[in-house]
């Protein structure tokens, strides 16, 4: 069982109840199963910290003091927390910002755009990376190879 926080579980059925989502609509927008969903409610289940991340920027339109106590649960760190916060308008709650592009987030934008979940995309990209070294492309190679197939 993974790593247990004391405020998580509540927080993201909070999020998920302003939003009047169920758990299968909540889960699909995570890329996750009701199963998986449940596990972090029931249990408190944090998880892993990239599935984190993408929770902390996947509910823009849920109420902005909601959202600030789910991204305070996630237990990110003070960095990544401010990258994501700025003060509203006269000292409003924080609202969440467009994060810096990072790799992670690059990744979970396009695990977005092809409805693939981070997991499996992460290893099949790393799969087709080891080929393409393997076949002698350079990284430089690989991306020239993959835009000329547009």
């Amino acid at each position: 069982m993974g790593k247990r926080s004391g405020s998580f579980g509540l927080a993201l059925q909070a999020v998920r109840a302003a939003l009047g989502l169920s758990q299968e609509d909540f889960g699909a927008r995570l890329g996750v199963s009701r199963r998986t969903l449940t596990r972090w409610e029931v249990h408190d289940e944090l998880p892993p910290v990239g599935q984190r991340k993408h929770i902390a920027t996947s509910f823009p339109d849920a109420p902005a003091e909601l959202r600030a106590a789910l991204i305070r649960s996630l237990e990110l760190g003070e960095p990544f927390v401010a990258s994501l916060t700025a003060a509203g308008p006269s000292g409003a709650a924080p609202v969440a910002t467009q994060a810096p592009v990072s790799l992670d987030g690059a990744l979970l934008e396009l695990c977005e755009r092809v409805d693939v979940a981070p997991g499996r995309l992460r290893v099949a990209l790393a799969d087709f990376l080891r080929r393409a070294e393997a076949a002698g492309l350079s990284l430089q190679a690989t991306r020239a190879a993959l835009e000329r197939g547009r």
